[in-house]
Formats: C-alpha cells, sequence, structure tokens
C-alpha cells in the first residue's frame, strides 16, 4: 500500500495525475524542464499547418523505444508567432497506457502576449489525433530535422 501512495504521490508531482495545479505561467507541471530535455529538430522549424503557424521547437522527454516512444513520454512542441522572439504555443503528446492513438493525449496551451498566462485551448482531444494520424508511421509525431 505504501508504493502504491508513494508512485501516485510521485506521477501527482510531476504533473501526470489529473487535477495537477498549473504552474504560475498557467502551464501544467509536467512541462517544468523541457528545454533540457531531448531536441527532436536539429534546426527550429519555420511555417506549418495552419494549426501551428510561426517558429517552432519539439522536445521529448525520454528518446524513442525503437520506433515509439515508450509509455510516460511527453513529446512537447513550442511555437512564436511569425516574426515574434515569445513563447505563444505550447503543445504536448503524452504517452500513456491506452492503446486509442497509439496511446497519446493531447493538450495545447496559448498565450496572445508574452506576459499573459497560458491557457488551455478547449477543443476536443479528437482534432490533434485527427491530423496526427497522418504521422502514425512516425508514432503520430511530426518532425523536421
Amino acid at each position: 500500500m505504501r508504493i502504491v501512495a508513494l508512485a501516485a504521490a510521485v506521477l501527482a508531482a510531476a504533473g501526470v495525475a489529473g487535477g495537477a495545479q498549473p504552474r504560475k505561467d498557467g502551464l501544467p507541471v509536467y512541462v517544468t524542464g523541457y528545454a533540457a530535455w531531448h531536441k527532436v529538430n536539429s534546426k527550429p522549424i519555420v511555417g506549418g499547418s495552419a494549426a501551428h503557424q510561426g517558429v517552432k521547437n519539439v522536445y521529448a522527454s525520454r528518446l524513442k523505444a525503437g520506433r515509439r516512444y515508450p509509455t510516460g513520454a511527453i513529446v512537447l512542441k513550442t511555437g512564436s508567432p511569425p516574426g515574434k522572439r515569445w513563447l505563444s504555443l505550447v503543445a504536448t503528446m503524452r504517452r500513456t497506457a491506452g492503446t486509442a492513438n497509439g496511446g497519446w493525449r493531447w493538450e495545447e496551451f496559448t498565450r496572445t502576449s508574452p506576459t499573459a498566462r497560458f491557457a488551455k485551448v478547449a477543443f476536443p482531444a479528437s482534432g490533434c489525433a485527427a491530423c496526427h494520424m497522418q504521422a502514425k508511421a512516425n508514432d503520430y509525431v511530426f518532425t523536421r530535422r
């Protein structure tokens, strides 16, 4: 029983459990330290889909195990508006033990100015899944190296 309680406490501290309090900037605690994670793209990604314009970088909390990211991995994309140097977008994919969409859960957070708090975008995750299905062969992750 102690192990279960300890595991729940660790997951909650990492922001994996539901209901985790957001950081002061409005982002979930599970993204803390992402800039030190493995950077997936070698240079910034410019342009992109209608869903993610501007200049983007992609980070992964854990490396792929073969062709797939392991359960618990987080892939995070940051985005800056065209011509700006501040982050307006943080989009996340978190691999869970689920089977739908390869076990990925998506969330997106945006803000309108460099001093504003991030707010979670309210749209169904199925919108993310529908687009990311195009990258199913790459474990649902879009990248340009």
